[in-house]
Order: structure tokens, then C-alpha cells, then sequence
């Protein structure tokens, strides 16, 4: 058991700054506006951003939907909480006689075998074609969805390490509860967070009994889940908690333990005999409050108590914050911004869908400074790519060779610095809490290359190799890249000018910072210094679509893509 002053070293160290940071934050250029109504044009631009924002990669003809519905009842859409619960992940590759039959789901599997990598990596294919294949379709037929941004939100919110955790039934049950709740209640979501298998296996919960209570999950929950740490105010004491009522806390939570050998989601499992039956007392930080012995309910008792402080509203909105706008929360910001939406969330008993509402209706969500303000993260960099541009179909394609192609992106991801397995550790990826940098970290000499690498595989001639050469993988299995597609969507396809003009609105963050001189760049890539050239070609495509036509077109249109996918704007959101 680790003593007060090494636990507090090992809190300390997840926010190190790198020696050659950046070492303070940047500032807003003006004051800001608040949460009054947007009152600006509704636009491409405006409705690019707001997508770009809540989505992985806005469609062109996503965008012309937020258009034509206006800015309310895209937000309506967006946060339309329907409950959709995906097919699960499938054995596409382990041929093991203890897995289900290739093609069948091993999340209901009754004993999880001593060598989970497969299903690992099975599941995160899994995560990667929901994001792909936002919004999914449901009986409303949503044209856009925040679903998947906000499971990502809650993972990196509540973090784990597939690898620690070592059992992909666990993972996969959390993402369910993760994602039926995605705009749902906080505080009940963290009350089922308490006792998941994943978090009790990850953070050591499955070891809190009371003969020796574990402290790993308690502090976490005050630290990183709920109300936030402060600085150090007094001895053991932090501004929100301090060391003893971490103490008190994993009393609250002994007991628990996952049961191993069982099929379905619920095998968390209470054991009265290993639970602390005492009365908690915490400190005056929480008023003295006593919590007596409530058995399997009193975790929920120790999370209503932890809600009692204003604070643990506005902890959560500065995370939504630094997700959906900037990572800059001043005091402008604490006051204009927090703090109100902050309200709006008490007032509405935790639920998180009215914060997100009254925050994108905002005029400061769409003041122009905080356009293009973040850095994508390699997830949203890689997989929007792969989301605005067309394709060629893969309906046809086996399913395994699907998974090979998602598993691949995942490498590619991960890669770049950003796991969607695991975790760096509970605090979850730096980019969202490392002062001053935040999303700076994504951007590195050894990840930028790997992003220009990528662009380039996506929209090379010989396409994507789908499966690249796994064992047992048909040879040539490509995906290539169709941006002629396009053209059908386009109002003016037969216009170099206005496409041009449109493509930078829809792939760039702030129009206006791109110069006539370079779009004049883009033009050329497609007509070669000669006018008419995009005008003839596509006309003469139109009357007679050979093959060789259809190429030529699809190739310059590539280049372009390319060209502007590499750009660093390409980079921001």
C-alpha cells in the first residue's frame, strides 16, 4: 500500500510539462462573448463548424442538411437521444475451439480465454466503423449525430487500459454504458461507473475489502471523475477534498467483485461480508457529513454527497468545454461560460444534453476565434478523411476484410499517439489536461509525418491496401478513393472557381484566412494554368462517362484532396 506522501507523487506526475513547452497559455484576442443565442448568418461556415465540432468529419451533404434545417433543429438532430445499440463486435479472425464460430459475437461468451489480443483488436475495428458509419440509422433517420464524439468524451473521461483490464467483455460492456448514457445523466452515470467490471478490475476496486480497503478508485473518483483536485490548501488537503475523506471513500466502495465466468454485462457482484459497515465521516470539505452502512446502495450515497458541491458541475462543463470549444478557460471564461452552463446542469438534475444544447446555441461557440482554435486528434484527423471523401463501395467485401481495413486504421491511430484501446493512464490522453499545451501534444516531429504518410496512402492511385498483408489475408484487397462522387452534390460542378471556393469552406476551419493566392494554387492543381480546361473536361465527361474519363477526373480530384488534406488548416477544427 502505497503511503500519503507517494500517492500524492505519483498524482503530481501526470502533469508534468515538457522541459522545451510552450510555458503559459495563450489569450483571447477580445472579450468573449457569452451563452446568448447565436444571432449571426446561419451558413455553410456556421453549420461546417458546428459539425465539425460534434461530428467525425462532416459530409458536404451534412453540412447542406444543417443548412436547409437552420441552426435549432440541427442541434435538435444532433442531440437526438434515441437509444441505438449497435450489433457487436464479431470473431472475424480467431479460430481457436474455445471462440464462437468466425462471424459470431464473443461479447456474451460465458469464460474469456487466457490470450485476449484478438479481441481486442476486434473491438476496436468495432469502434472504428461506428465512427465511419455515423450517424447509424434509427426510426428517426437523424442526418447527424454527437453520439460518437461523446462515447469518446466519456472514455477518455472515465479512462482505462484494455491492457490492464485484460478482458475485452469488460471494455465493450463499458462502452455500452457509455454510450446509452452518452447525453444522459451524470451523476447516474457515475454512480454505474463505481461498480462496472472494467473500472473495479482496472483501478483495483475488485481488492477493496475491509480489512484493507484500496484507495485507487476513490481518489480518482474526487480527483478526475467528479468534483477535481485544486491545488493544495493545508496538510493532506486539497481546495475540494482532502486525503482523509479518500479514506472514508474507499470505505463506502469495499465489497465489490467481478464475477469471471459469466455472459452479459451485469457480473458485478456485492459481498456484504468484505464490506466496511461502519459510519464514514468526511471533513468539513463536505460539511462533516456522515454516511452510514447502506450496503450495495451506499456508493450511490457517497455520489450524491460528492454532487452537494457547486464544484462538481462546473469540473464537468470545463471538461465539455475544452472538448467542444478551446482549451484556454480563463476568467472570462469561468464566468461568461462555466459557471452558467454549470447551472443550467444542477438545474436540470445532471442531465447532460440541456449544457450541450445551451453551449452549441451559444454566440461564443461560434465566435470566429475559437474557429480552428483545436487540433484534431489523430482519430479525428484520420478518420474525417476517410468520412468527407468518398470511397469506393465495400459492400461486397467479406467482412473480415473489413475488419482487417478498421483494425488498420487503429494501427494508424494509435500510431500517431492516440489509443482507442488504451489509455496513457486514468487521467486519460494528455491533450485534454496537460497545461499549457493541451492539444498541442498531438503535433510532434514523429507525428506528423505519420499523418502526411496517411494522407497519402488514402488517396494514392493503387488506393488502400484493406487487409496489407495480414496472415492469412487475400492477397489484393483495396479500397480506393473516389472524390468524383462528389460532383453529384456539387450545385456548380462545372465551375473550377466555386468548387474550389466551396472545398476550402468545407475543409478548412476559417475561410478567410486562405489567401486568393492560394486557392488560385488549388485551381492549377485541377487546370494546369488553362482555364477552360476543368470546364471542357467535365462537360465532356458528362456527354460521353468512359472509363478513361471518369479516371482522368477522379485523379485530378484526388491530387486536389490531397493537396488539401496536407495542409497544416487541414490539421485544425
Amino acid at each position: 500500500m502505497l503511503n500519503v506522501n507517494d500517492k500524492k507523487k505519483s498524482s503530481i506526475k501526470r502533469d508534468k510539462v515538457l522541459k522545451y513547452a510552450n510555458q503559459k497559455l495563450p489569450e483571447f484576442p477580445k472579450n468573449i462573448a457569452g451563452l446568448e443565442e447565436y444571432s449571426d448568418n446561419w451558413n455553410f461556415e456556421s453549420a461546417a463548424h458546428l459539425l465539425r465540432r460534434t461530428c467525425f468529419g462532416p459530409k458536404l451533404s451534412e453540412i447542406n442538411q444543417a443548412i436547409t434545417l437552420g441552426l435549432n433543429e440541427s442541434i435538435d438532430k444532433l442531440l437526438n437521444e434515441e437509444e441505438f445499440t449497435p450489433d457487436p463486435p464479431l470473431n472475424d479472425r480467431d479460430d481457436d475451439e474455445n471462440a464462437p464460430p468466425i462471424g459470431e459475437t464473443w461479447v456474451n461468451i460465458l469464460e474469456n480465454k487466457n490470450n485476449d489480443f484478438i479481441q481486442k483488436k476486434s473491438y476496436e475495428a468495432w469502434r472504428i466503423s461506428l465512427i465511419l458509419n455515423q450517424p447509424h440509422q434509427s426510426p428517426n433517420n437523424v442526418p447527424f449525430s454527437i453520439r460518437e464524439k461523446m462515447v469518446l468524451f466519456w472514455q477518455n473521461h472515465f479512462a482505462t487500459e484494455a491492457i490492464v483490464v485484460g478482458d475485452s467483455r469488460y471494455t465493450y460492456w463499458m462502452n455500452y454504458r457509455l454510450r446509452k448514457h452518452f447525453i444522459g445523466n451524470f451523476k447516474n452515470l457515475v454512480k454505474e461507473i463505481n461498480v462496472d467490471a472494467a473500472m473495479l478490475v482496472y483501478l483495483g476496486g475488485i481488492y477493496n475489502v475491509k480489512e484493507a480497503p484500496n484507495e485507487n478508485y476513490a481518489r480518482e473518483l474526487f480527483e478526475l471523475f467528479t468534483i477535481g483536485k485544486g491545488p493544495v490548501d493545508g496538510e493532506d488537503s486539497y481546495t475540494y477534498y482532502t486525503e482523509e475523506d479518500i479514506i472514508q471513500a474507499a470505505k463506502v466502495l469495499t465489497g465489490w467483485y467481478v464475477e469471471d465466468v459469466f455472459s452479459g454485462s451485469e457480473r458485478q457482484r456485492f459481498e456484504e461480508e468484505n464490506h466496511d459497515k461502519t459510519t464514514k465521516i468526511f471533513s468539513e470539505k463536505f460539511n462533516n457529513k456522515s454516511i452510514q452502512n447502506n450496503y450495495e446502495d451506499e456508493h450511490k450515497d457517497l455520489v450524491d454527497m460528492i454532487f452537494e458541491n457547486e464544484r462538481t458541475s462546473e469540473y464537468i462543463c470545463e471538461k465539455i468545454y475544452r472538448w467542444f470549444v478551446y482549451y484556454v478557460i480563463d476568467e472570462d471564461v469561468t464566468s461568461k461560460i462555466i459557471k452558467p452552463l454549470a447551472k443550467v446542469l444542477r438545474d436540470n438534475n445532471y442531465e447532460i444534453k440541456p449544457v450541450l444544447s445551451k453551449l452549441f446555441r451559444s454566440q461564443h461557440f461560434f465566435e470566429i476565434h475559437t474557429r480552428g482554435a483545436m487540433i484534431k486528434s489523430p482519430s479525428d484527423f484520420n478518420l474525417s478523411v476517410l468520412r468527407q471523401i468518398p470511397f469506393s463501395d465495400t459492400s461486397s467485401f467479406d467482412f473480415r476484410d473489413l475488419y482487417r481495413f478498421w483494425r488498420n486504421r487503429g494501427y494508424d491511430i494509435s500510431n500517431q499517439g492516440q489509443d482507442l484501446l488504451d489509455s496513457p493512464n486514468v487521467a486519460g490522453w494528455p491533450a485534454y489536461y496537460q497545461d499549457p499545451l493541451y492539444n498541442e501534444l498531438w503535433i510532434n516531429a514523429v507525428t506528423l509525418p505519420m499523418r502526411t504518410r496517411d494522407i497519402s496512402i488514402y488517396f494514392r492511385d493503387s488506393g488502400i491496401n484493406a487487409t496489407s498483408g495480414e496472415p492469412g489475408a487475400p492477397e489484393d484487397v483495396r479500397i480506393y478513393a473516389e472524390p468524383i462522387k462528389l460532383l453529384d452534390e456539387i450545385e456548380k460542378p462545372d465551375d473550377i472557381d466555386f468548387m474550389i471556393e466551396l472545398f476550402c469552406k468545407w475543409l478548412f476551419p476559417v475561410y478567410s484566412e486562405i489567401s486568393d493566392e492560394q486557392k488560385e494554387e488549388f485551381k492549377n492543381i485541377v487546370i494546369g494554368n488553362n482555364p477552360n480546361m476543368w470546364y471542357d473536361e467535365y462537360h465532356a465527361y458528362i456527354n460521353n462517362p468512359t472509363d478513361e474519363a471518369k479516371t482522368a477526373i477522379n485523379k485530378k480530384l484526388k491530387t486536389l484532396f490531397k493537396e488539401m488534406c496536407l495542409m497544416p488548416e487541414y490539421h485544425l477544427s
